[in-house]
């Protein structure tokens, strides 16, 4: 099997792009002639780095919270998940950072330049490993998912198949 991943932002077309399989954020349906299953529900935590967090405190204590800045991604979380996680008289920060992409968020938490917020799958390893910590017990459930999507009549059925078998089981593990 020739295996060709390529990672965009732009939703790609089945027909004009030559691609078998696609996994999507969002929610279903993506398209007429596809089926989607979904793979993992977004789950958003919010981290950081535990030396940063043993420098500036515990954010939810106090008011340590505005010794940091927030570590934004173009999914803009961060309105939603202070409305749940911050307790009355704990103020936000007011230094922001702002990235395209969440992976840029992450990267910028381990280094501690702040708190990012990402999905609680795409960061299992590194709170691991102990490069992030959870700073809040709070998750905020945005309604959307990563699913695996595909044309119904796929053209490679086989290989399509493998990949999807082989994406399961590592969002399992």
């Amino acid at each position: 099997m020739d295996l060709r991943i390529v990672a965009t932002d732009r939703i790609s077309n089945f027909q004009t792009d030559a691609v078998d399989l696609a996994v999507r954020y969002g929610r279903p349906p993506f398209g007429t002639g596809l089926k989607a299953e979904l793979l993992f529900d977004e789950v958003i935590i919010a981290l950081a780095s535990p030396f940063v967090v043993e420098k500036l405190g515990k954010p939810d204590k106090g008011d340590n919270m505005v010794r940091y800045a927030l570590l934004h991604d173009a999914h803009n979380f961060w309105p939603q998940f202070l409305d749940k996680a911050l307790k009355r008289g704990l103020s936000a920060p007011t230094k922001n950072i702002r990235f395209n992409q969440t992976s840029l968020a992450i990267d910028a938490a381990i280094a501690g330049q702040g708190l990012a917020l990402a999905s609680r799958f795409f960061v299992e390893e590194d709170i691991a490993t102990g490069r992030l910590v959870r700073v809040f017990p709070s998750e905020l459930h945005v309604g959307a998912g990563f699913y695996i999507v595909a044309p119904r009549k796929p053209r490679h059925p086989i290989p399509v198949a493998a990949v999807t078998k082989w994406l399961f089981a590592e969002a399992t593990k």
